[in-house]
């Protein structure tokens, strides 16, 4: 067989032909001497065997030069076995070095099913051994099967407990092995699950869209938080170990001309999480049910603390759980995988105040001892409608920064009005409100700050009426923000009126040395050094004044600027807010906190606040929950 045309030319049927024709004419007595020669005929036998030699040549040339390196990886696929050798994850620590996810040593179990015997027999006295039923097992071993001779892993982090007990029956299970191998070493009690998140076993959807990238099956990737947002930086480069196999796909053992690739480790990761700070807000939070807090360096847009309750097992959900206890997960009433602190979207309340103040103040419409018209008699009226202020017996006559103290909605449904809608909005928009903050973690919501163009089309011209500012101007209604987006502008308040990117990577550590992230500027807050001063003060008498709101966020020889905040919940009793910063004349941090379906914020959220100050302005160390759910009807009530 040889190439000619483009297609294969089979020589040795014209040799057959030529030899054929030459026995008919010998059998028949004719002799064409007048067409061939006898010496003619051996000439074109010669030249034909000469042609079809060259051919050969030619052939044996294209096999063993142009295309050996084909050849030889095809060679290689029915020899060769690839195994990976994962590579170690990078390690995550806080600000101070201390470590909050690292790697642990672990085992998995595997059945290898051309040494079982009985894989009846086998499922029946394993199945106990591991923790799973004969039907879990059976389904585990028919869908990760591919080949007898592959291993199938049944269970994954199985305890030493049981590797020794797996080793003592040894001679009764055949094909059942253990292997070592790394698991990821999450905070205990789940601490900072949405923080740090979980790792786990690619999809076949992600392998589809990441395969270019390194990923394998089997391999594991960061599903939430951390561990999602700097996969790329944790998961360093698997190494790979050459099996030599039979056709049948037995391993005969290591090829010797193929050394193994080592792996290359990931990248250890340093965070500004402060984890006194960290492990203040949990405990603090411990007690009740769905909250979330977060703690900011005003200076740089460091996240010293983050905390959404409530809480979800990393570990489970990076070993693997049953479909069953998934759907349990997923359809539960709380939403533990919701990240209260930048998904969650709630009225703010009257932390909003402060935007409203800080406008009206910025258009020369109220100065801080301007007082309103109507005094606050419990409520206002608006058209048909009265608007009700938190305290029925009423504030009476306040100035501005009385105003802000008392936490009076009266004053504020009055400046509201004067502000109007558009305004106010485009205030809150360049305050870092209804956007993305760009925080280094995945799936942040906007917020939402409306206008009356967002009015329009939801509601339709004219159909809406102008009370809706009343209520904006308070923080209630469809004005919604999550605790990240307000932290971030308290800080910004205490800082001067920078608003910084939030993140959480301080630097990052590996073989080439150390790489710092360096902090960005995001905007500066529309408003004036006059301005903010006059915020900061009224934000001090907040906690420290006779009749202020937030008197439970005080710490002792500190002194804190702060607004409580109170937001309606038709679902069921308010959400409690409390925001604030500290040391009030020279900010190192800034703190939202957001407790839902609980009441007042001066009452719950202010005391987690405290503790949060005092972990780090004064590294004491926490005391536990000041208050729980059941006792927040015991408490003065307070906005």
């Amino acid at each position: 067989m040889f190439p000619l045309g483009g297609r294969l030319f089979d020589g040795s049927c014209f040799c057959a032909f030529l030899f054929c024709r030459t026995y008919k004419e010998k059998r028949a007595g004719v002799y064409p001497l007048n067409e061939f020669s006898r010496t003619n005929k051996n000439g074109i036998l010669l030249g034909v065997l000469a042609f079809l030699a060259g051919a050969l040549v030619v052939r044996l040339f294209f096999l063993q030069i142009v295309f050996h390196p084909y050849y030889r990886r095809m060679a290689d696929v029915n020899r060769l076995r690839l195994i990976p050798i994962p590579a170690p994850r990078g390690a995550i620590y806080d600000r101070q070095g201390r470590k909050i996810v690292a790697n642990r040593p672990a085992y998995s179990v595997s059945i290898l099913p051309y040494e079982v015997r009985d894989l009846g027999l086998t499922i029946q006295k394993l199945s106990p051994l591991i923790g799973l039923t004969e039907t879990e097992l059976e389904e585990a071993i028919k869908r990760e099967r591919t080949s007898r001779y592959e291993p199938i892993k049944v269970k994954k982090d199985v305890d030493f407990a049981t590797v020794a007990r797996l080793e003592e029956l040894n001679e009764d299970l055949p094909g059942v092995i253990y292997q070592a191998e790394q698991a990821r070493d999450y905070p205990p009690n789940n601490w900072g699950s949405h923080l740090v998140g979980y790792i786990s076993e690619i999809s076949e959807q992600e392998l589809l869209q990441l395969a270019s990238k390194g990923y394998r099956q089997g391999g594991y990737i960061g599903k939430r938080g951390i561990e999602k947002q700097y996969d790329q930086l944790l998961r360093g480069a698997d190494g790979v170990l050459y099996l030599e196999v039979t056709a049948q796909g037995k391993v005969l053992g290591e090829v010797p001309d193929k050394p193994p690739l080592r792996p290359t480790s990931g990248s250890d990761m340093v965070i500004a999480i402060d984890m006194d700070v960290q492990a203040a807000a949990e405990s603090a939070l411990a007690n009740f049910c769905c909250a979330g807090a977060v703690a900011l360096d005003p200076a740089n847009g460091e996240i010293l603390a983050f905390v959404s309750k409530p809480v979800y097992n990393t570990a489970g959900l990076s070993v693997g759980i049953s479909y069953e206890e998934w759907n349990r997960i997923v359809n539960d009433p709380d939403h533990p995988l919701l990240n209260r602190v930048i998904q969650s979207q709630y009225p703010p309340g009257s932390t909003a105040k402060l935007l409203t103040a800080g406008a009206a103040l910025e258009d020369g419409l109220v100065k801080p001892q301007t007082h309103m018209p109507t005094p606050c008699r419990g409520g206002y009226q608006f058209g048909t409608r009265f608007f009700r202020c938190w305290k029925p017996e009423g504030h009476g006559s306040l100035n501005l920064i009385g105003a802000i103290e008392q936490s009076c909605d009266v004053y504020f449904y009055q400046l509201g009005q004067r502000l109007g809608i558009n305004k106010w909005a485009e205030y809150g928009k360049k305050c870092g409100f209804g956007k993305r903050t760009g925080i280094d973690l995945p799936d942040e919501a906007r917020g939402l700050v409306p206008n009356t163009d967002w009015y329009d089309r939801r509601l339709g011209k004219g159909k809406w009426s102008q009370g809706v500012m009343l209520n904006l101007s308070i923080g209630q209604g469809e004005y919604l923000t999550t605790p990240l987006q307000l932290a971030n502008f308290y800080a910004a308040l205490g800082n001067g009126g920078v608003l910084w990117k939030p993140h959480l990577l301080k630097k990052v550590q590996d073989q080439a040395g150390v790489q710092e992230y360096k902090p960005e500027i995001v905007e500066r807050l529309p408003f004036s050094q006059e301005t903010l001063e006059i915020l900061r003060k009224s934000m001090v008498e907040v906690v420290h004044g006779q009749r202020g709101t937030a008197h439970r966020s005080q710490v002792e020889g500190i002194k804190v600027a702060g607004k409580t905040g109170t937001a309606e919940n038709p679902h069921g009793e308010p959400h409690a807010w409390f925001a604030c910063f500290a040391p009030a004349e020279n900010p190192k941090i800034a703190i939202a906190v957001l407790v839902e379906n609980v009441g007042h914020g001066g009452d719950i959220a202010a005391p987690v606040a405290q503790q949060m100050l005092q972990a780090y302005l004064l590294k004491r160390k926490s005391t536990g929950p000041l208050v729980s759910p059941a006792d927040s009807a015991t408490f003065e009530y307070s906005d």
